[in-house]
């Protein structure tokens, strides 16, 4: 067959059974229209890429066509995976967000009994605040290293309450 001398709605025409027949064979059911658009682009370019010495064109646009559609199916794959897709019910296990600070720390009372002012300092700027290491050190005046500290006291004392709830 010589590309050249046909105009592409004729190749498209002679070929769009194949086309159908390899949407099938991947098992694409769904939008259709889509992935047949696909298969005619990918059809074009091996219309406009096509040199008779190499071979046949059937077999030429089969790969390309199948080829085509392969790629946009594995695209569409990766994109479903690291796009999370919102489920029914899903809200029902997400944090209540209207929790007011003053809340939070009614309900870090308990745990802040123990605590030394530093380690509540952290605890509160942390916890309500969301404040950063760096953040706090800044603004006590104090190196990141000593708010570390603050913090692992903090979290040593409460793990022990909790451990003693526990039992």
């Amino acid at each position: 067959m010589n590309c050249e001398k046909n105009e592409y709605g004729e190749v498209l025409a002679q070929y769009e059974p194949m086309i159908h027949k390899i949407i099938r064979s991947l098992h694409i059911y769904y939008d259709h229209e889509y992935y047949y658009h696909e298969a005619t682009i990918a059809l074009w370019h091996a219309w406009e890429k096509f040199e008779d010495e190499k071979g046949s064109f059937t077999s030429f646009a089969y790969t390309s066509i199948r080829g085509k559609l392969l790629n946009v199916l594995n695209k569409e794959r990766r994109h479903q995976q690291t796009h999370l897709s919102w489920k029914e019910g899903l809200e029902e296990s997400l944090p209540d967000t209207t929790i007011t600070i003053e809340d939070q720390l009614r309900e870090l009372e308990y745990y802040m009994e123990n605590l030394t002012e530093y380690q509540k300092i952290w605890l509160v700027g942390y916890i309500c605040y969301g404040k950063k290491l760096e953040d706090l050190a800044k603004e006590y005046k104090t190196s990141t290293s000593a708010v570390k500290s603050w913090r692992r006291g903090a979290i040593q004392k409460i793990k022990k309450l909790v451990e003693m709830d526990r039992l």
